[in-house]
């Protein structure tokens, strides 16, 4: 197909998509993809010379070939969505940590901040782990200690949790009193915590059969986060955050009262 054979098909395309649903009449087709009746016709005329659309008893439907067609446009579309959106925070990805194909994210979820929402990636990383029976992480920022969402996500006496932090990170938590004391009642409650002996350059978490990557700037600010069930990726998931485990640190409850004693400057 030569390009301009392509681009012609790209601006009918929402005709071949108005009609996968089944054949439309002129006036519904028109209605349904939103352009003047001379265009419907110059378009529908088109995509007849090329086979891909043909009349019957006063509709248009589509042929096998523009059924097929529609097939191809539609994932092409959808994959190139997910470049424009993947392409707006691969800068603060961690790819260089990623063993899998990039091209295994084309269907990934992604949640970029908005001007009303800019917090909209940390929302929905708090509905994936309060959604979770079994919650792993490795990572060197920490959700907002002073939500409440946060809160119920991380002491829920149901929930599993293990997560191996990154040194500075813990050292930023222990020099607040109402983080130190968060991180002691969540290993109170049983959950797993452990430091890292370097830091950390990822956001990653394991949320039963989803995997959630964060994107964060340099300043520590949300710019997306990426959901997904690909097999492969969450293979690659639990085998990181296996390899971050055997070489961390645990922390205990009194672990966490000694450091921040020492961070307090107490004995």
């Amino acid at each position: 197909m030569e390009t301009d054979e392509f681009v012609g098909l790209t601006r009918r395309w929402p005709v071949l998509d108005a009609l996968r649903a089944g054949p439309l009449d002129r006036r519904d087709l028109q209605e349904r993809v939103g352009v003047s009746r001379p265009t419907i016709h110059r378009q529908v005329r088109a995509l007849g010379e090329d086979g891909l659309v043909t009349k019957r008893n006063g509709t248009f439907a589509l042929t096998p070939v523009g059924e097929l067609a529609a097939t191809e446009f539609s994932r092409t579309f959808e994959v190139m969505d997910a470049v424009s959106t993947l392409g707006q925070v691969v800068r603060w990805l961690p790819v260089a940590e990623f063993d899998f194909e990039f091209d295994r994210l084309r269907h990934a979820e992604v949640t970029l901040p908005r001007l009303n929402d800019p917090f909209a990636p940390t929302r929905r990383m708090l509905r994936t782990i309060h959604g979770a029976d079994h919650v792993r992480m490795v990572t060197y920022t920490f959700l907002p200690e002073g939500d409440p969402a946060a809160r119920r996500c991380f002491v829920e006496e149901r929930q599993f949790f293990e997560g191996v932090l990154d040194p500075t990170l813990v050292g930023t938590l222990l020099e607040d009193p109402a983080s130190a004391a968060h991180l002691r009642e969540l290993l109170t409650r049983g959950a797993r915590i452990t430091v890292a002996p370097e830091p950390v350059p990822i956001v990653l978490t394991s949320a039963d059969e989803q995997v959630v990557i964060g994107a964060v700037d340099d300043d520590g600010s949300p710019r997306g986060l990426i959901v997904t069930d690909d097999e492969v990726i969450r293979a690659w998931a639990e085998e990181t955050v296996d390899d971050y485990l055997a070489r961390a640190e645990q922390l205990g409850a009194e672990d966490v009262s000694a450091r921040a004693a020492t961070t307090d400057g107490g004995s």
